[in-house]
């Protein structure tokens, strides 16, 4: 998630590359010291804002899925191999580049062990799996449309947290 929120903040940014490199000339140091900063008002934005997605999540499938779909869904969850398809290097192996225009769940297919394959195609053919398939690309609008909430909110804060660099950057120029 982190990932994407940068990557959303960094396209908003590359419009300002020049002055970027001109600052960044004259401060050494200040194009690291402003991602850095960046990447943490990126956690903290994530951590305040992870309950709404939680609840958006929560009223979308509730309107949805019976009580009985949701326990499904929560038993999948708890898998050992759900587990293993979340870790960060599968996730990391998901990413668009270098895979020529196949979807996601083609490469996902591609990155599992027949172990994980039999749990999952056993999950999507029960009654909740179904139902779930045409929700994930709404399930995926409201995750994004989140995501760049969080980006537009850090990118709005970006002239305040590069005046506080520099303020911290003439602060100590200023005691030597």
């Amino acid at each position: 998630m982190t990932t994407t929120i940068t990557a959303l903040l960094e396209r908003e940014m590359a419009g300002f590359a020049t002055e970027m490199m001109e600052i960044d000339g004259r401060y050494p140091g200040f194009g690291r010291r402003l991602r850095r900063q960046v990447g943490r008002e990126i956690e903290r934005a994530i951590s305040r804002r992870i309950p709404v997605l939680r609840h958006e999540f929560e009223e979308f499938l509730k309107s949805r899925l019976t009580s009985d779909d949701i326990e499904t869904a929560l038993a999948f969850q708890r898998e050992r191999v759900v587990a293993e398809l979340r870790d960060a290097a599968f996730v990391k192996s998901l990413e668009v580049g270098g895979h020529a225009g196949r979807s996601l769940s083609a490469r996902m297919s591609a990155g599992m062990n027949p172990e994980q394959r039999a749990i999952v195609a056993r999950f999507l053919q029960s009654p909740c799996g179904r139902k779930l398939i045409p929700l994930t690309r709404q399930m995926e609008a409201l995750k994004y449309g989140w995501m760049q909430a969080i980006a537009n909110g850090v990118s709005q804060r970006l002239p305040v947290i590069g005046k506080e660099i520099l303020q911290k950057h003439y602060t100590r120029s200023a005691k030597f």
